[in-house]
């Protein structure tokens, strides 16, 4: 009867324990995915594009991702209506929150597909780019609520949870 009480203690002790650990970088606040409507890599909408958007996720496993999505007009001359996504992965993040930068290390890999054109022979599958990518090193941040604000580099921008 005492050797139960004591396993159920124990058990009960080390699940409290467990739980108390929190889930790892899923408590991090940078954390999570954020976006925003702009066109990445561009300093305003190009005149063929009708919206764009970009994401950052910071995974709990440390991996970062950029995802950046164009939708061209439906009836402009090159790519009409094409939906162009260009995705980066294979990096890992850290971060500093007392100096307020996180840092970007890997090699990654990008890809870029266009779908949901008005020509289908303009449709292509997912292949590798150079064209787009996640600078390695140290970025300058800031976070205030749902709000990101990335303060230099091409991921500059103010991004939203």
């Amino acid at each position: 009867m005492n050797t139960r009480k004591i396993v159920i203690g124990f058990s009960l002790a080390a699940g409290l324990a467990i739980t108390g650990c929190g889930n790892g970088v899923a408590d991090d606040p940078l954390a999570g995915t954020w976006s925003n409507k702009d066109c990445f890599g561009s300093s305003s909408t190009p005149a063929d594009v009708e919206s764009c958007s970009t994401a950052l996720m910071f995974t709990n496993d440390l991996d970062v991702q950029l995802t950046a999505s164009w939708i061209s007009r439906s009836a402009t001359k090159t790519n009409p209506g094409c939906t162009t996504t260009r995705v980066v992965t294979g990096q890992q993040w850290t971060t500093d929150h007392g100096t307020g930068t996180f840092t970007v290390t890997g090699a990654g890999t990008a890809t870029m597909e266009r779908s949901h054109c008005v020509n289908s022979v303009d449709n292509v599958a997912a292949t590798e780019t150079t064209d787009i990518s996640i600078p390695t090193g140290d970025t300058d941040y800031t976070i205030s609520g749902n709000t990101l604000a990335v303060q230099s580099g091409p991921l500059k921008g103010t991004y939203k949870r």
